[in-house]
């Protein structure tokens, strides 16, 4: 295969790059700043928009097949206990219920280290009759102590989480690579001599320092309260099987019903999800327990989890209590970072992580992390997996030091940092805000019982997408085209922009294009995480575009007796090259008709990623303005000025959206989420809508979003992922738009008025 080398312009507004790429046969030049584009970039409604908020559009949780059944889950009551014996004989007998399965069974595990674990399921004629089912079921538990707090699991002598030799406390440490063939023992000796190296580099750092700064961070455990619950309804149809799911991987979800439940032929179905935010990757055990309910019953089953079971079973965010340390020089320095971080992975052992230690340049790094078991639900990935607790921490060390160097805090990040593009956003942030007036009085000093203040935090993410993605391309004789993919849309407006890259390639309008997303029948395509759907797909789609285009032309000419290069689709109309001009022949829909065949079928493979272009991640800066009612402690966020980037932007109107939707999250992370645990009977206090509080109409601030549209050349489309980068950066702003209200640092959120009136007590004292 040959290549070819490409000079383009690349960066954004006037910071230009001509960068050199190398290209394959048949690949597109990326999307670059020299390009004009008439449908990407645009502000176009989402294509599914009417279908939502009329109610046509049909989620897992609306699906209801005639004789269908309802399945419930029986779950632990005790946060640690084996289970010895399990009678579904009461429910089996039970009129209306028609199946019973032991899931200790199933899932080959004998104990339930939560409240909450699932132990057996039942499907009955109705709700009711299955809930009643599931309470006949008789199980025999032995009871075993329980820690459901990482404070408690840590203690000496604390009851064990897991089973035989397994630790409460888990070491993680980011080690690298090994040489070939190292034995277990080699390893742990390089990674001790590792840890030692890094601590004493600090040390040194340390002792070089003008400055020492510490203090400690905590965040609590986030449910993902994803509004549609988890669940399925499997469609039984002799020995085959349609899943109906809400999830964030069809592809993912129809891999492990086959492994469960020994079927090749189980076709996955997801047209809409409500929420997932990283919890629905795969089919869980609620989603297996639907499709066995199934096969075993014959008949359709419906399993969607109640409020209760979501905040139990489905995963969370996970804690953390994070101890940093920062060595600076009176310059602006920053010459070693010191971090020790523990948190919850829940009764699981992955761990937790808090990704306190990027983005800025932070000198000598010494970090280590603890994964704590608890008798709680396992964590799952959300929104950002660890970035919202360590950029926490993180963004309020910044202000800290650049307080104690007498330094703009704005200043004192754009000094420490190597990234393109946030230096930039932080200027553009702080012009919109006023940034410089509202930050020349001292923290604290605002006169009066309601204190207003302003905080700053950056972001940074990585998702240029990649795999191989397929999607297919349809063009029929009558003009109409058909875009298909078998991932799914979870709200962020894939189905969209995926018809206005085939849109921009075949020189149509956005309502040309019928964009199929959902269907496990169709290519295959990402699960929606780690925010690379839509850079996987879009250069799948511009790719699959392209070369449908190539073969239509091809046929156009031939019927036509017209050279192919002298062909173009622009603006729906076919057109010929005369002299140095394109001349309107027909339009797309007559040219169309010309085909000898009933439809041009494309289905080409995404092209991948060019290892060079403009920013290998993208960034954000975020800016909260508070108002702090220093009688009641009550914390309101008036406004926040949110700076994002994620390459080319293909629908800047979904992609504010995408922002909004981000910084809403993080004020509810900020000020109101909060998993309580009893410590004394292991049992979730608040797992429901009424007192698991998030941020609702009310508290919901004015939110001015900046999207800045960078060509960076990594895919053909030149995006980078935008869902999760939104969410990074907002609870730290506010945490540090709150010491500027009142002169004293919150460290724990949520920042709850108790937390604000405790805090203001203590600078009294001082």
């Amino acid at each position: 295969m040959s290549r070819q080398e490409i000079k383009i312009k690349l960066g954004f507004g006037d910071q230009r790059e001509e960068v050199t790429l190398e290209l394959r046969d048949g690949e597109l030049i990326p999307y670059h700043l020299d390009r004009e584009y008439s449908v990407v970039g645009g502000r176009d409604d989402r294509v599914d928009g009417i279908a939502k908020v009329t109610g046509a559009a049909k989620y897992t949780y609306d699906r209801n097949l005639p004789k269908m059944l309802f399945g419930r889950i029986l779950r632990s009551p005790h946060p640690n206990a084996d289970v010895k014996s399990i009678d579904l004989s009461p429910a089996l007998k039970m009129k209306g219920v028609h199946a019973a399965l032991d899931l200790t069974k199933q899932f080959r595990t004998s104990s339930a280290r939560f409240a909450g674990c699932e132990i057996a399921a039942v499907a009955a004629d109705t709700e009711f009759i299955a809930e009643e089912a599931i309470k006949a079921i008789k199980v025999e538990y032995e009871l075993l102590p329980h820690a459901v707090n990482t404070i408690d699991a840590m203690k000496p002598g604390a009851p064990k989480v897991g089973r035989n030799n397994q630790k409460n406390v888990l070491r993680k440490v980011r080690a690298g690579r090994g040489k070939r063939g190292e034995s277990q023992q080699d390893r742990a000796a390089r990674i001790e001599a590792m840890l030692a190296d890094r601590k004493e580099r600090f040390e040194q750092a340390r002792k070089e320092a003008d400055h020492v700064i510490e203090a400690e961070f905590d965040t609590p455990c986030q449910t993902h309260t994803s509004l549609e619950t988890h669940g399925v309804v499997c469609d039984w149809n002799g020995g085959n099987m349609i899943c109906y799911a809400s999830t964030q991987g069809t592809f993912n979800t129809a891999r492990e019903l086959n492994q469960h439940i020994d079927m090749d032929n189980i076709r996955v179905f997801c047209e809409y999800v409500g929420g997932g935010f990283g919890s629905k990757f795969s089919a869980g055990r609620e989603g297996i327990t639907g499709g066995l309910l199934a096969r075993e019953t014959k008949r359709p089953v419906k399993l969607m989890l109640n409020r209760s079971e979501e905040h139990l079973a489905v995963g969370n965010r996970p804690d953390s209590i994070q101890k940093i340390t920062m060595a600076l020089k009176k310059d602006g320095t920053i010459l070693g970072y010191q971090a020790r971080v523990w948190g919850t992975p829940g009764s699981g052992s992955n761990g937790p992580g808090a990704r306190n230690d990027g983005m800025y340049k932070l000198g000598e790094r010494d970090k280590i992390e603890y994964a704590v078991r608890t008798n709680t639900g396992a964590l799952r990935a959300m929104r950002a997996p660890g970035f919202p607790q360590g950029v926490y921490a993180l963004e309020q060390m910044m202000d800290m030091a650049a307080e104690k160097l007498g330094m703009d805090p704005i200043e004192f990040r754009q000094r420490n940092d190597g990234h393109k593009i946030r230096p930039y956003e932080f200027e553009l942030g702080a012009q919109r805000t006023d940034w410089k007036k509202k930050r020349s009085n001292k923290a604290g000093s605002d006169k009066g019982r309601v204190k207003s203040g302003i905080g700053c935090a950056g972001s940074e993410w990585f998702a240029r997408g990649g795999g191989g993605a397929q999607v297919q391309i349809r063009i029929y004789k009558n003009g109409q085209i058909e875009a298909r993919n078998g991932s799914q849309d979870i709200g962020t407006g894939t189905r969209t922009i995926i018809g206005m890259v085939v849109a921009e390639e075949l020189g149509l309008k956005l309502s040309d294009i019928q964009t199929f997303i959902g269907d496990t029948r169709d290519p295959r395509g990402p699960a929606s995480g780690g925010s690379t759907t839509a850079a996987t797909l879009t250069p799948a789609a511009r790719q699959s575009a392209h070369d449908a285009k190539v073969e239509l032309l091809q046929i156009l000419a031939e019927a036509k007796e017209w050279k192919v290069d002298d062909l173009d689709i622009q603006g729906g109309q076919l057109v010929k090259k005369k002299g140095s001009k394109y001349v309107a022949q027909m339009t797309f829909k007559e040219a169309c008709a010309l085909m000898t065949d009933d439809l041009v079928d494309v289905t080409s493979k995404r092209p991948r990623n060019s290892r060079t272009g403009f920013s290998g991640t993208n960034a954000g800066a975020q800016f909260a303005e508070v108002e702090v009612d220093t009688e009641t402690g009550e914390v309101k966020v008036t406004k926040v000025c949110a700076i994002a980037d994620a390459g080319k932007i293909i629908n800047e109107k979904t992609s504010i959206s995408q922002v909004r939707g981000g910084v809403i999250q993080g004020v509810s992370y900020a000020l109101f989420e909060n998993r309580l645990m009893d410590s004394v009977g292991g049992h979730m206090l608040n797992d429901n809508m009424e007192t698991y509080k998030i941020a609702g109409p009310v508290d919901c601030p004015e939110i001015d979003v900046v999207l800045v549209d960078v060509a960076n050349g990594y895919n053909s489309t030149s995006v980078m992922g935008l869902g999760e980068p939104p969410v990074i950066a907002t609870a730290a702003a506010i945490a540090n738009a709150v010491y500027d209200a009142i002169g004293v640092r919150v460290t724990s959120i949520p920042i709850t008025p108790r937390k604000v009136l405790e805090a203001l007590a203590q600078k009294e004292k001082k």
